[in-house]
């Protein structure tokens, strides 16, 4: 079993450790936009104790070993994870975004008067996937064919000008995302009065930013940082 330090990057156990990912997602740790924090400083901040996230981690890796969270990325062809963040993740997004988006407006209506957080949580969502669709639309169209060229050993432009304006944005996601889980109480508690569609609603909102989670973890934590390497070797200047 791998040895947890402290002193390493949640990103990086993420990756890393099986379970660690788990874990932090259970524990309410940002592990792709926070993913450069070590673990001891994360803890520090969030005021939970580092040997109960360790001792989590290691349950959690005994518990089922022979899973790693992110299927070994770091070693199959960029191509494969590519292929995998568009049709699970990006197919995701745009999947989930009407359904979300229609419910926000049944909720607002029925129950706006009382709880003015929805229609914060409306406006939030929708410039959020608004832009999301724009950079999703990037990553397909620009982003993604550049990194496949340069793993096949064609690049002719350097990856890091884009890679950089990706992880901006996906930033830019991650605090919607907090500013939507802000106000709904942070717990995505359903409220006494609240209806079945107001419960579902919810439960879309937590699972969403769920996947948005292992979403910008791949590509923060796996992708990029391998198209960058390959980036000297293959760029031109």
């Amino acid at each position: 079993m791998a040895t947890v330090a402290a002193s390493q990057s949640v990103g990086d156990l993420a990756v890393e450790t099986p379970g660690a990912a788990r874990v932090f997602e259970q524990m309410g740790i940002d592990f792709c936009c926070g993913g450069k924090k070590s673990l001891s400083e994360v803890c520090r901040d969030k005021g939970i104790e580092l040997k109960v996230v360790l001792q989590a981690i290691a349950d959690q890796t005994q518990k089922n070993s022979a899973e790693a969270p992110d299927r070994h990325w770091r070693r199959e062809p960029m191509q494969s994870l590519m292929s995998h963040i568009v049709e699970r993740h990006h197919q995701y997004v745009r999947s989930e975004t009407p359904r979300i988006e229609s419910w926000l407006v049944k909720c607002v209506a029925a129950h706006g008067a009382h709880h003015p957080e929805l229609s914060q949580i409306q406006r939030t969502f929708a410039a959020m996937v608004s832009e999301m669709a724009q950079h999703m639309a990037k990553e397909e169209l620009i982003l993604f064919p550049a990194i496949a060229r340069a793993e096949g050993g064609n690049g002719n432009a350097s990856l890091a000008a884009p890679v950089r304006m990706m992880m901006t944005e996906h930033d830019d996601t991650g605090r919607a995302l907090v500013e939507i889980r802000n106000f709904s109480g942070g717990k995505f508690a359903v409220p006494a009065d609240g209806c079945s569609t107001y419960a579902a609603l919810y439960r879309a909102l937590d699972e969403f930013e769920s996947d948005m989670r292992q979403h910008v973890h791949l590509e923060n934590n796996i992708l990029f940082p391998r198209a960058l390497a390959l980036d000297d070797g293959n760029s031109k200047p």
